[in-house]
């Protein structure tokens, strides 16, 4: 008998991956990194292949959970697809994958999407009453994404998304 490949060691929420985003750059369409505000800066986007460089702006307050990128007003914080928060961008790391788009914010978050999908034991290790289990980023990940049928489909796209991480 084969032993069981647990998921991830404890409690992961989206808010684990949002300090920085790769993004297609709107100049050169090569790799550009968004990174979320510090102490003594708002959020940029700097690519490092055209010098491109921008600061975001906010006029609305609050995050907005949407579906759909294409809805997102200009200067809300939003999250839920595959575009950055701020800029609004598309992702680097996003792949047609099983009739969907498979994306991820960044490497980590690329990791942990293949870790999970290639586990075979996806409880959650670690989780007490002040860690909601449907906050964590598990049980929000869609169920096409999950399904044993698609775990190999989704491998080989992950693959492709590392391959571009090199690149």
């Amino acid at each position: 008998m084969s032993a069981r490949k647990r998921a991830v060691p404890g409690p992961v929420t989206v808010w684990d991956f949002v300090d920085e985003f790769l993004v297609v750059c709107p100049s050169c369409s090569e790799r550009a990194v968004v990174a979320s505000a510090a102490a003594s800066r708002p959020p940029r986007l700097a690519c490092a292949r055209c010098g491109l460089s921008r600061e975001w702006k906010s006029d609305r307050r609050g995050v907005l959970t949407s579906g759909r990128a294409s809805t997102w007003p200009t200067g809300q914080y939003a999250i839920g697809d595959s575009a950055d928060p701020y800029f609004h961008l598309p992702l680097w790391l996003q792949a047609p994958c099983a009739t969907r788009v498979l994306w991820a914010f960044n490497a980590r978050h690329l990791a942990f999407l293949r870790d999970y999908v290639s586990a075979t034991d996806r409880r959650t290790v670690g989780a007490t009453p002040r860690d909601p289990r449907n906050a964590l980023l598990a049980s929000r990940l869609p169920r096409w994404l999950k399904l044993a049928k698609n775990r190999s489909t989704v491998l080989r796209t992950i693959t492709r998304l590392e391959g571009k991480l090199g690149a």
